[in-house]
């Protein structure tokens, strides 16, 4: 009798359709239409975005204009690993964070102190973290990230 419903799992596992492959690492930015950091940072991350092939990074905008659009961005990442960045830094935007997505470490962060090629280099060694060393022993805070936001509570 117990071989029934192990058989059943296999079976059902069988049909589920394939995981989608996930990101070598997440770009998740906080930006704004009235942010004048995201206006110089924004386009830099972008022409830095275009310097990596598709799969490779994957980018999660989270727009914090107003009160509609950051409950949309919530949404967008609630039940996943970057909803902790959400609430980590929620209110501060001009800032892009490069997130595991295993673990949801943060690994680096670029503001618009940083030019197009600090960007890449940060990105490619962001990159090489993830994939070289093992889930939550990685090292992270690369490129200045700023404290996490203690007020917010997810």
């Amino acid at each position: 009798m117990r071989l029934l419903p192990a058989l059943t799992v296999l079976l059902f596992a069988l049909f589920l359709p394939a995981k989608a492959a996930t990101a070598d690492i997440y770009l998740v930015s906080f930006t704004a239409d009235w942010c004048p950091n995201c206006k110089i940072l924004d386009p830099r991350m972008e022409e830095a975005l275009n310097s990596f092939e598709a799969g490779q990074i994957e980018h999660i905008v989270l727009d914090m204009t107003d009160g509609d659009t950051s409950e949309q961005s919530f949404l967008k990442v609630d039940g996943t690993v970057f909803a902790g960045v959400y609430g980590d830094h929620l209110g501060v935007t001009g800032i892009g964070i490069l997130t595991a997505p295993d673990s949801g470490e943060k690994i680096a962060c670029v503001t618009r102190e940083h030019s197009t090629e600090e960007i890449i280099e940060i990105f490619s060694e962001a990159r090489n973290i993830v994939l070289t060393e093992p889930a939550l022993q990685r090292r992270t805070g690369l490129g200045n990230c700023p404290q996490s936001n203690e007020k917010v509570a997810l």
